[in-house]
């Protein structure tokens, strides 16, 4: 009967041990994931955090490549882009750069531009979507987790 308990609980442990590591579902990001629509398809490629003016907030640019993939010219910008913590509070676009994504791409054309967004210092993962048009339903989203600077 001893023998029985004894193995019983190694299994137990064993089986605590083995699952232990899948209580996180942040394990891995979804960036250089190619999603999107018909016509456009998007890659998240490189993610870096750049100093705010509070010491409680940083600026994360998101680089994404995009392809139009359609016969037409196709319009696309930053303010499509909307950021989703694990709580669900949404992070809107931040601010106009030089750099930022908005731009009309030719047939064919593939193009990288930044997404900008202003996020809390601790933040370490969250929900990048798209959304082709305000008032509808995102059409890709992406599992971002941020560096630590």
């Amino acid at each position: 009967m001893n023998k029985l308990v004894a193995l019983i609980s190694v299994i137990v442990i064993a089986s605590m041990i083995a699952l232990g590591g899948c209580g996180k579902a942040s394990a891995s990001s979804d960036i250089n994931r190619e999603l999107g629509t018909k016509d456009l398809k998007i890659k998240p490629i490189k993610i870096t955090r750049e100093k705010a003016v509070s010491d409680r907030k940083v600026i994360l640019k998101v680089e994404v490549a995009v392809k139009n993939k359609s016969k037409a010219a196709q319009g696309i910008g930053a303010g499509n882009f909307s950021l989703k913590d694990p709580n669900h509070t949404n992070y809107r676009m931040y601010g106009m750069k030089e750099d930022s994504l908005g731009h009309t791409i030719a047939p064919g054309q593939e193009m990288n531009g930044n997404i900008y967004f202003e996020i809390p210092v601790d933040l370490e993962e969250g929900w990048m979507s798209y959304t082709p048009e305000p008032g509808h339903d995102k059409a890709a989203e992406w599992l971002i987790v941020f560096p630590k600077d």
